[in-house]
Order: C-alpha cells, then sequence, then structure tokens
C-alpha cells in the first residue's frame, strides 16, 4: 500500500513539473496513469486527505484540457468534479480553500464551453453559479481574480446574442471588472473587444448614470454640505438598495450641537479666530462624526463637550491628546518650534485611516485649511511636511469645502471597497 501511495504522489508531483513546463500533453498523460491509483486508494480509504488528493489532480487535468483544447474531455473533467465535490453553496464558510477553487474552475470550465456552442443561457447561469461561491473561512483573498474577465467576456457573447436581456449583465460585469483592476496590481483588462467597450458611448452612459459610480467623486466646487450628503446618499445606495452585508457602523453620520459661547472658549484659549467658514459649520451641523469612531475610515470634526479632543487646539497640543505624548516631536523639534506649531496651526479633526494612521485636519491663522497625515510607523514622512509649516510653507492649503470633499472622496472609496470585501466574504 505504502509504494502505491508513492507511486501516486510520484505521478502527480512529475504532471505538475510538465505543466510548469508548458509541456502539457506530457502532464496529461502522467496525470491519466495517476487515475486508477488514486481510485483504488479512494475506494479502500487509504489516502490521509481524500479530498485535498483529488482536488490536485482535477486541478492538473483541467489546466491540461484547457490549454489542449479539448473540449469533449474538458467537460467530462469539469463534471467529474461537480460530482466528487458536492459542495453545499448555501453554507461556504467550512468547505476547503482547494475544493471550492476546483469547483469554480469546473463550473466556469463549463460556462466557457456553453458559450462556445452559443448556448448563452446556460453559460450565463453556470458562471453567474460560480461566482455565488465566496470565499469560505480559509480563504483570505478574492477568489475570482482570475474569472473577472472571463465572466465579461460571457456576458459579452450572451448581450450580443440577447441584446435586450443582458446589456445591463454585460455592462455591469464589465464595470466590476474596470473596478477590479484598478485596485489589484496583477489584473489587467488584455481582450481587446472588453478594452473597446470601455470607451464605447453605451457604456459610459450607463457607467455615468451608476449610483455607486456617481457618488464615489464630488464635483468641482463641491460644498462641505453636499459632501456629508453625498456620504449619506452612498450609504442609502449600499445599504438600503444593495442591501450591503457590511456592519451598520461604517454607515452612520451623527451631529452634536455647538454653542456659539463653546466656540468663544477656545477662541479666547488658543488666542485664535475661528475660520468663517469653520465656524459656519459648527453653527450649521455641529460636531461631526461620520462612521463609527472605532472604525477604519471615519471622519470626526471634534465635539465641545469631550474630555480631550475639545472642538480644536493647538497643533502638537492636539495631536498629544489624541496620540498621547509623542516622542518624536520633542526629539526632532525644539520648545519654541512646538510653541510656534501650537500658536499658529489648530487641529479641528481627524480621519482615522487605520490604528497606526490618522490624518489630521488643521487650520491656520490666515484661515487656510490643511490634512497632514501622521503614521506612528512612518514619521519621516510628516517629519519634513512639519518643518516647512515652521518656514510658513502650508502644504496642499485649501478651502474648508474642498478639505471635506477630498477626505470624504476617500472615505467613501474605502466604503465601497469594504462592501465589496464584504460581498466576497473576505472582510
Amino acid at each position: 500500500m505504502k509504494q502505491t501511495l508513492t507511486k501516486l504522489t510520484g505521478l502527480l508531483r512529475k504532471a505538475g513539473v510538465q505543466l510548469r513546463k508548458k509541456d502539457y500533453a506530457a502532464a496529461l498523460v502522467l496525470a491519466d496513469q495517476a487515475l486508477p491509483i488514486l481510485e483504488a486508494l479512494s475506494d479502500d480509504d487509504a489516502l490521509d486527505d481524500e479530498d485535498a488528493t483529488w482536488s490536485g489532480y482535477f486541478q492538473l487535468r483541467l489546466a491540461c484540457l484547457d490549454k489542449l483544447d479539448l473540449p469533449d474531455d474538458l467537460a467530462a473533467t469539469c463534471e467529474a468534479v461537480l460530482e466528487r465535490f458536492p459542495i453545499d453553496e448555501d453554507d461556504l464558510d467550512d468547505e476547503e480553500l482547494v475544493t471550492l477553487a476546483n469547483v469554480r474552475a469546473a463550473l466556469t470550465g463549463l460556462a466557457r464551453l456553453a458559450a462556445d456552442r452559443g448556448d448563452v443561457d446556460t453559460a450565463v447561469a453556470l458562471i453567474d453559479r460560480c461566482f455565488r461561491l465566496v470565499a469560505s473561512d480559509a480563504e483570505d483573498d478574492d477568489p475570482f481574480l482570475d474569472k473577472y474577465q472571463q465572466r465579461a467576456l460571457i456576458y459579452l457573447g450572451a448581450w450580443q446574442s440577447a441584446p435586450q436581456r443582458y446589456r445591463d449583465g454585460f455592462f455591469d460585469s464589465l464595470h466590476h471588472l474596470a473596478y477590479k483592476a484598478g485596485k489589484v496590481h496583477d489584473l489587467g483588462i488584455d481582450d481587446a473587444a472588453l478594452l473597446a467597450y470601455l470607451s464605447d458611448p453605451a457604456y459610459l452612459a450607463f457607467k455615468a448614470a451608476h449610483p455607486v459610480e456617481r457618488l464615489r467623486k464630488g464635483e468641482p466646487g463641491e460644498t462641505w454640505q453636499a459632501a456629508l450628503d453625498r456620504f449619506c446618499a452612498i450609504a442609502h445606495e449600499l445599504r438600503v438598495v444593495r442591501a450591503s452585508p457590511v456592519w451598520q457602523g461604517y454607515f452612520t453620520l451623527e451631529c452634536k450641537a455647538v454653542a456659539p459661547s463653546d466656540l468663544a472658549a477656545r477662541e479666547q484659549k488658543w488666542n485664535v479666530a475661528l475660520p468663517a467658514a469653520l465656524r459656519a459649520l459648527y453653527l450649521e451641523r455641529g460636531s461631526i462624526e461620520v462612521q463609527d469612531t472605532e472604525a477604519d475610515g471615519s471622519l470626526r470634526i471634534y465635539a465641545a463637550q469631550h474630555y480631550s479632543m475639545t472642538l480644536f487646539g493647538g497643533f502638537v497640543h492636539m495631536i498629544y491628546n489624541l496620540w498621547g505624548d509623542r516622542w518624536e516631536f520633542e526629539e526632532f523639534f525644539t520648545e519654541a518650534e512646538i510653541s510656534c506649531l501650537d500658536a499658529n496651526f489648530f487641529i479641528f479633526g481627524h480621519v482615522k485611516n487605520s490604528e497606526n494612521r490618522y490624518t489630521h485636519l488643521f487650520f491656520d491663522r490666515e484661515g487656510r485649511f490643511g490634512g497632514l497625515t501622521y503614521d506612528q510607523n512612518n514619521w519621516k514622512k510628516m517629519l519634513p511636511q512639519v518643518k516647512a509649516m515652521l518656514k510658513g510653507k502650508l502644504t496642499g492649503s485649501m478651502s474648508l469645502d474642498a478639505l471635506i470633499s477630498g477626505q470624504m472622496d476617500a472615505l467613501i472609496d474605502r466604503l465601497i471597497d469594504r462592501d465589496d470585501e464584504a460581498r466576497l466574504n473576505i472582510d
């Protein structure tokens, strides 16, 4: 029995070597030689991990048949995969990674074969079934990176066959492919037909009308009020219209009133006149929390009633209050320089990019606004910007409207990513 198992392992290993050498015919011969041994060992319950061994065999065979253009054999092998691995498509959490990978490959293979013979309805049904097999607990990455383009091509064929029925499906699949290609370095679009449709007027009109795409970026000149309204609109679109599986804390926007007397007290404490735009924000909306404050991607404009982060205050003072005493300032700046920073630049909020990285929102005595990112693991990136501030060079100064609009773009972009990850079960 041990010798038989050794022979099986050797054949599959040699087949893998030939596959990597791109000698697909030789790899297929070796895989076929391994099959009767694999069947016999399975019948005798002699394999330590039967599913993994069969999965390895199927991966080899599917790859070879695809490259050798043997559609009948490919279809038979795909069906054999589905018969060997009857997974529960409604409960994927405990499924093995390699099992799901083989079933997805088999469904994609059958979908392509159906598309090739002009059976577009079956092709679409099969590729949609594949994409319903989201990540299991054993998977941390997007399991469809090698399939987004294939899905778009299958939908393209379906749209060309039945334009009225499959137009939106094709445009949706192309839009998702383009989104993924923009996010994932190793994912590209190399099919000429799909590339052509990215600039097609009908697709561009679909994209312009797409609710998520329309709300992703603020229009030029967007006000801070419009930026907040845009967040509420994308939150409604994702959570209510599209039933996002993302935690509800990522969709919240809360405001708390700020009294003129609260602002006056802080102005007196820091001997500074609040810029008119920020005063208007406080008096119209008060303090603002976009997303739960513990969430990465949350935005805060500080409240009047807080034990440490009260409305606005000196630059270093507020960073100390948020982070605790930071040794970097004392090591790289004199007391006089720290006092200068506190006397001329005033933090009034932040965006929490991650546990270690915050973008601090501030204004200066001239009423200019800016955002400075502090990463406690990468102080050297912030250091030259702070030094420039001491020299009167405010990097990236902007209006309050532009500051809030730009930060909202980043928050919404992260929310869209988070929604996509959650739908794949990899959040």
